[in-house]
């Protein structure tokens, strides 16, 4: 393909590249390739878009005025017809597993992603850490010296204060990590290798399960 999408060659390669060799080289103006050099390297060269305003020629458009574009189409047309005792592929289920399995192979999958990610995991405790140990030194020996509601609600209220700290601190750590997971994940459940239910109480439970630790 050149820049834009549009096909300059489609066909067969053959031994050594002779197929494509002889297709470019049948071209006007294309320099022939050296002895022992990389046709890859030389379709590449001759093929840039200067190498193409220099001959003034569009590959693109030589090749779908070409036999062989002719010939992909004819192939093309053929293959796309079944044959009479052919019949359509079936599958019972929509996933080869079932969905114990489905979730099991889903927790061992966030449980390396996630043990293989100690800069998260690090940043993670660290935070959690310094912000117990604050907390907990402004409130040392507070339950102690509860004598009216009011010290009571203080000590709730720090309590649901930190709580709430480290879990917004939590979501938004876990954002970059969430998405590049996104990409692979919408790859893997369109394929058929689980559904979304497995993945996702696969991934509380494996949330879960660090924030425990």
């Amino acid at each position: 393909m050149k820049r834009g999408g549009q096909i300059i060659y489609s066909g067969p390669i053959g031994q050594h590249s002779s197929k494509l060799i002889e297709y470019f080289q049948g071209i006007s103006g294309v320099p022939k390739i050296r002895d022992n050099y990389n046709p890859a390297t030389w379709m590449l060269e001759i093929t840039a878009p200067s190498v193409e305003d220099q001959l003034c020629v569009n590959f693109a458009q030589h090749y779908r005025d070409s036999l062989l574009h002719e010939n992909n189409k004819k192939l093309v047309k053929q293959l796309s017809i079944p044959a009479p005792s052919s019949r359509d592929l079936h599958f019972p289920t929509r996933f080869p597993q079932n969905g114990w399995e489905q979730y099991k192979a889903c927790l061992w999958k966030q449980n390396l992603s996630y043990w293989r990610s100690p800069r998260y995991n690090l940043v993670r405790v660290l935070f959690m850490t310094f912000a117990s140990v604050l907390v907990g030194a402004l409130y040392w020996q507070k339950g102690k010296k509860i004598n009216n509601e009011q010290d009571l609600l203080n000590i709730l209220g720090s309590i649901y204060v930190l709580i709430q700290f480290l879990g917004a601190n939590s979501c938004t750590s876990v954002l970059p990590f969430i998405a590049r997971e996104r990409i692979v994940l919408y790859r893997e459940t369109f394929s058929g290798m689980y559904s979304f239910w497995a993945y996702s109480f696969s991934q509380v439970l494996i949330i879960i399960e660090l924030n425990s630790l």
